[in-house]
């Protein structure tokens, strides 16, 4: 823990790399992947752990080339900024563009609020107070004392932090001035770079002499005793500081990618160099995903969006040959804005060649995606569920005995794990990943998706080294949140105007006639009469590019739409033979595509579904009409579908939703000790929120688990009778405990009928406890509330 004078704010840092011990130090931290901040002031003149660095800017691209070459591009950071007409539900939208830093202009998250999304060369007529609160939600960046990004520094990573004014922490008399008002000069985001941090010293200036490369921190730099003399430096990638003493003592320089033909233009006077340093965890901030209103991109052919434009919205495989005689043909891709989704951008058409994750935001030239050349000829859209990110990395081919590390967060460098360098096969359980060839996120990236890659050649490389890795987490939407989200458009494959929707719409836009759609989340029920009304067309979280893959005719107009409804129990239906249940029986628990095909009779005159939501459809292979059940008794087949038999069926799949259970009658929630993975079985019990438990649960398979502890489920121990202990246990055990919660939010268990979930009461110390107990209306704390997050 480091404790920030000033604010009296305590850190929680990863761990540190290197730290020094007199004035002017810099702590410089080897980022931990599980913390959330952090705030990192450099020092210049007085030890005080707020003061910001000295350092000029480098000089302009154009500047530079005329000296530095070619091999001296820096790649910088996405930019980004809001999109007009962010989308509300029933609205033509476009994409929404997450924030990257809030400002507060007094302590506590108080007061006026700025949202910044791109450097700001002017921030002094900002009206702030003595100490300000910052939270970074996205990327490493810097602060400058005086506009145009000019004066001391200080540098900001991701997380949440108040700061006292750092420019006036001193007087001249080394007094601290009290209530002085915080002043910002200007604001930049500091760079990110996909390659190796990079750095070139020469000893004459312009570039000219001997040159020293380094790729990596060196807390003493002279050679027998003699510092290294730097005239002029090329900064190639990363974010350095360079200091004239050994071992990170004095002030440091802050330098960014670019070109320094002489010292003046780092604000130098001694050409002396004798350590440095890079900061690495602010410029490898984890990839996000916007939850996407829309997904599309617009493709520019020069820099700076300029010349001819078009926008995509599916995969394109040769951005410079027309496909099918429809899509974009660009000759060359000299900027993009991605609107919506995650995409990855291919040096080579046939998504092949160096890769690029393109997030949500503004990319002006090819050196913000981090290309390695103006070269991008494919791109394709990211389809994945970017939830629960899961992996296994293998150091053998295809899966074959040997070491592995299984990861479900971020690591900076797999040897941290006990894990090799060498990786020749991986097998990504869940999530989106981008895995890279050196540590902390740096150097040539692989995006991988749920699936399996048996060789290196399998995810784009030509060597099996994998050294650092990172899920692309979703934001927007909180990680947990679920959202079920419907795009309509009015042309096929996705083109024309569209709208979304997250709600039920009883009647669309008379002149709206969808063509294509796009499903996020749940699923929808398209129905062509108004007011829920005419045949239905289950749609599932997926694409459809026609009205044909919609399950409908060519003349089909969809009238109004309904979303599924969350259920949470296990799929489960009989079909009878004769009326009222009565016949021949088939149960089924799973999808038929055709019931012929396995052997059944599919004459049905009565159905009754017990679990789970089923779509029934007409005919084999899920065409013709269609009829969606939920948990429901329809004792005469006939007349209610017209049918005297059934096709084919399934059961509508739901992702994993998180949910919070209260306890209708006595307001509080059903939660277990956040320390719970540590213990056998762990007592569940109804309680405020509270940090030192944890109340978000999910719903797997029949089995209601914790978040807080995936491998454990909601199980009864010892005799099932009225009043018999709930608690966590490993999941493992059999006979699995499965649950069910009915409509009117009772907690069914499916092993011992006709038992709900209650609470114990009374007066003793385990009033709070969850218990089994049979159905009994006068105990209203049989009821619960699923709060859906």
């Amino acid at each position: 823990m480091m404790a920030c004078q000033g604010c009296g704010r305590k850190e929680s840092w990863g761990r540190p790399e290197k730290t020094r011990r007199d004035r002017g130090s810099l702590l410089e931290v080897q980022g931990s992947f599980q913390r959330t901040c952090h705030f990192l002031l450099l020092l210049t003149q007085f030890s005080f752990p707020f003061f910001p660095a000295r350092g000029k800017e480098p000089l302009h691209e154009a500047q530079r080339e005329t000296w530095e070459g070619t091999d001296a591009m820096g790649r910088a950071g996405v930019g980004r900024r809001p999109c007009a007409g962010a989308g509300q539900a029933g609205e033509v939208s476009g994409g929404v563009i997450s924030l990257q830093i809030i400002l507060f202009s007094e302590s506590g998250f108080a007061g006026q609020k700025r949202e910044i999304w791109g450097d700001i060369a002017d921030a002094t007529s900002w009206e702030l107070s003595h100490t300000i609160s910052i939270r970074v939600v996205r990327g490493g960046w810097v602060m400058y004392e005086k506009p145009r990004f000019h004066g001391r520094k200080c540098v900001l990573a991701e997380g949440d932090v108040e700061i006292n004014n750092p420019w006036t922490a001193y007087g001249k008399d080394g007094e601290v001035p009290e209530n002085a008002p915080f002043l910002i000069g200007s604001f930049k985001r500091v760079v990110r770079d996909y390659r190796i941090p990079e750095i070139s010293l020469f000893t004459e200036e312009n570039g000219e002499g001997t040159k020293v490369r380094f790729m990596d921190s060196s807390e003493d730099t002279r050679v027998r005793g003699k510092p290294l003399k730097a005239s002029s430096i090329i900064v190639h990638s990363g974010l350095w500081l360079i200091y004239s003493k050994p071992f990170f003592d004095d002030d440091p320089y802050v330098l960014e990618p670019g070109g320094y033909p002489n010292l003046k233009a780092w604000g130098a006077k001694d050409p002396s160099v004798c350590s440095m340093s890079m900061l690495k965890p602010l410029s490898y901030p984890s990839p996000l995903h916007v939850f996407p209103v829309s997904l599309q991109a617009v493709i520019y052919e020069k820099a700076w969006f300029q010349g001819h434009s078009c926008e995509v919205n599916r995969d394109i495989y040769a951005l410079k040959k027309k496909e099918n005689s429809q899509g974009p043909v660009m000759s060359t891709v000299g900027s993009l804005r991605i609107l919506g989704g995650c995409w990855v951008g291919y040096e080579k058409e046939g998504f092949r060649g160096h890769q690029y994750l393109l997030e949500e935001g503004e990319y002006h030239d090819w050196a913000q995606w981090g290309g390695y050349s103006d070269e991008l000829m494919s791109l394709r859209l990211i389809r994945t569920d970017f939830s629960d990110p899961a992996l296994v990395l293998y150091e053998a081919m295809d899966f074959q005995d040997g070491p592995s590390v299984e990861l479900s967060e971020a690591l900076p460098d797999v040897e941290l794990a006990g894990y090799g360098i060498t990786t020749q096969s991986i097998h990504v359980l869940s999530g989106v990943w981008v895995a890279y060839e050196n540590t902390d996120f740096s150097g040539e990236q692989y995006i991988l998706e749920k699936g399996v890659y048996r060789n290196c050649e399998d995810w784009g490389a030509s060597a099996g080294r994998i050294s650092s890795v990172q899920p692309v987490l979703q934001v927007g939407e909180h990680s947990l949140h679920f959202v079920s989200r419907i795009q309509l458009f009015s042309g096929p494959d996705y083109l024309g105007d569209h709208i979304s929707f997250e709600d039920n719409q009883v009647s669309l836009p008379e002149a709206f006639a969808p063509q294509s759609c796009r499903v996020h989340g749940g699923s929808w029920i398209l129905y062509d009469g108004r007011e829920f009304e005419g045949e239905q067309h289950v749609l599932s979280d997926g694409e459809y590019p026609s009205l044909t893959a919609m399950g409908c005719g060519s003349s089909t107009a969809i009238r109004s739409l309904q979303k599924v409804p969350i259920f949470f129990s296990e799929p489960w239906i009989f079909l009878h033979g004769l009326e009222c249940f009565e016949g021949k029986e088939i149960e089924l628990t799973s999808e038929v595509r055709s019931l012929q095909a396995e052997g059944f009779n599919n004459h049905v005159l009565s159905v009754r579904v017990k679990g789970g939501i089923w779509v029934l459809c007409e005919h084999s292979n899920f065409r013709g009409r269609q009829w969606l059940l939920d948990c429901t008794e329809i004792t005469n087949w006939l007349t209610y579908s017209g049918l005297q038999h059934i096709g084919s069926l399934y059961p509508i799949r739901q992702r994993r939703i998180y949910f919070r259970i209260k306890n209708a009658e006595l307001q509080f929630f059903l939660s277990v000790p956040d320390d719970i993975e540590d213990m056998k079985a762990g007592r569940v019990v109804v309680s405020d929120l509270s940090d030192q438990s944890s109340s978000i649960w999910y719903y797997e398979e029949g089995l209601i688990k914790n978040q807080a502890a995936p491998t454990m489920s909601l199980q009864v121990i010892g005799l099932a009778g009225k009043g018999a202990k709930v608690v966590l246990w490993a999941e493992s055990r059999v006979p699995r405990q499965t649950w069910r919660i009915d409509s009117f939010g009772r907690i069914c268990s499916q092993m011992f009928e006709d038992m709900i979930l209650d609470v114990k009461g009374g007066r003793l110390y385990d009033r709070d406890h969850a218990i089994l107990w049979d159905v009994a209306e006068e105990r209203p704390t049989q009821i619960w509330d699923i709060q859906v997050l």
